[in-house]
C-alpha cells in the first residue's frame, strides 16, 4: 500500500476512533439526574411482518417531560405514581439508566447498552487489532464502521 493510501486510511481509523470515544463518553459521563413520577406505562406489541408471524412487547415508562423505552422487568415492578429515577446522556438525550428506587440497582435498556457502550468498544477493538497486530479484519472492520455511522444516525435523530 503507498504511503498516501495508508495516511487515508489512519485518519479514517482515528476519526472512527474519536466517533466511539465520543458516542461512549455521552453513555459513560452521569449527564441530567431527574426524578419523576411516572405518569403512565406503555405496553405496545411489535409484530414481525414475516411467515411466522412472531412477536414480542415493547414498554415504555411516561413521565411528565419524557417518554423512554425500558426492561419487560421493569415496566413489571412499577406502577403509576411510583418515582422514577433517571440520567439523560448530556449530548444526544438518551436516558442512559433508569431505577425505581434510589438503593435500587441501575437498569439500562438493552437498546441503549448495545449503541452506547457495546458498538463503540467493538468497532476500538477492531482499530486496535487492524492497527497494533496488523490484523486484516476487513470485513468485520467495515461492518463495524457502517453500523458505528447508523448508530449515530440511531442517536442524532
Amino acid at each position: 500500500m503507498d504511503n498516501k493510501k495508508q495516511n487515508t486510511h489512519q485518519y479514517i481509523n482515528k476519526a472512527f476512533v474519536i466517533l466511539a470515544l465520543f458516542i461512549l463518553a455521552d453513555f459513560i459521563v452521569p449527564g441530567n439526574l431527574k426524578s419523576a413520577d411516572i405518569v403512565e406505562v406503555q405496553k405496545e406489541i411489535q409484530r414481525y411482518y414475516n411467515a411466522g408471524g412472531n412477536y414480542h412487547y415493547s414498554y415504555k415508562v411516561v413521565t411528565p417531560e419524557d417518554i423512554f423505552q425500558v426492561s419487560e422487568d421493569f415496566a413489571a415492578q412499577v406502577e403509576e405514581q411510583d418515582n422514577i429515577e433517571y440520567a439523560i446522556s448530556p449530548v444526544f438525550k438518551e436516558v442512559n439508566w433508569y431505577r425505581s428506587d434510589p438503593s435500587a440497582r441501575k437498569s439500562f435498556h438493552s437498546l441503549r447498552l448495545a449503541s452506547g457502550l457495546i458498538l463503540p468498544i467493538l468497532c476500538m477493538f477492531s482499530i486496535f487489532m487492524l492497527v497494533r497486530y496488523n490484523k486484516k479484519l476487513g470485513k468485520v472492520d467495515f461492518i463495524l464502521k457502517a453500523l458505528l455511522i447508523g448508530d449515530l444516525i440511531l442517536l442524532i435523530t
